[in-house]
């Protein structure tokens, strides 16, 4: 357990890429919603409008800004850190499990941080003038327990994907990434011809939970996968 927890002090000595950024990023989604909406104001458009909410509720920022820097936060985590990791004497299955627990560390914070910028939302009358940031329908439309479950998920399973692709990276040089993603592009275009005859019947029997817990299995596996990668990988 102490090696583990070495391993995550070793990612956690990055506080402006673990913390500051996703709070940047999120903190420029609502400046720039509010800039829309403001002017989507001056337009005509009134906040108190019952259509003006419904449309308002479509953005989407919020949920599309995030998983390009957890990726990339994902890939650099494994790719910087590896080769001192071994150097302190850590055991590859520690250095994953703590890359793992930061990744855990990252998603309660990011949660954290939107529930309290979703009660603000809320508390405030949508920031006093009618902005919907938080409180959107691709973040549960002000349901708090939504939005955590779908934060917190979505984050763990990006920074897990861009752990894979970082120890495939370590393990196999440039071409292993590009070899993986082919490799899931094409499982996913084949998945997709199979199940096409039933991909609407399909869909609609999709329910939170069990989109929830696919998300969840794929994490693991994403883990999984760093293992294997890790476990074979040279020290460059």
């Amino acid at each position: 357990m102490n090696r583990i927890l070495t391993a995550a002090r070793l990612h956690l000595n990055k506080p402006q890429i673990v913390f500051s950024s996703p709070a940047q990023i999120i903190g420029a989604v609502l400046i720039l919603s509010a800039i829309v909406a403001f002017a989507l104001q001056r337009a005509g458009n009134s906040p108190l409008d019952a259509d003006y909410a419904m449309g308002a509720r479509m953005n989407s920022g919020m949920v599309w800004s995030l998983p390009g820097f957890l990726i990339y936060y994902g890939v650099q985590a494994i790719a910087t850190t590896f080769p001192f990791a071994l150097a302190l004497g850590l055991t590859r299955r520690a250095y994953v499990l703590g890359t793992a627990l930061v990744n855990l560390i990252m998603s309660v914070y990011i949660t954290a941080l939107m529930l309290a910028l979703l009660g603000i939302e809320l508390a405030t009358g949508h920031w006093f003038f009618g902005l919907y940031v938080l409180d959107t329908y691709a973040l549960g439309a002000g349901d708090p327990w939504v939005l955590a479950a779908t934060v917190f998920l979505g984050t763990f399973l990006c920074t897990s994907i861009g752990g894979l692709f970082g120890a495939v990276w370590v393990r196999f040089g440039s071409r292993g990434p590009l070899a993986l993603g082919l490799g899931l592009g094409l499982v996913l275009v084949l998945a997709l011809l199979v199940l096409a005859p039933r991909l609407a019947q399909i869909l609609s029997g999709v329910t939170s939970a069990g989109l929830a817990l696919g998300v969840a299995l794929a994490s693991v596996l994403a883990v999984a996968g760093t293992w294997l990668a890790m476990s074979r990988a040279a020290v460059r």
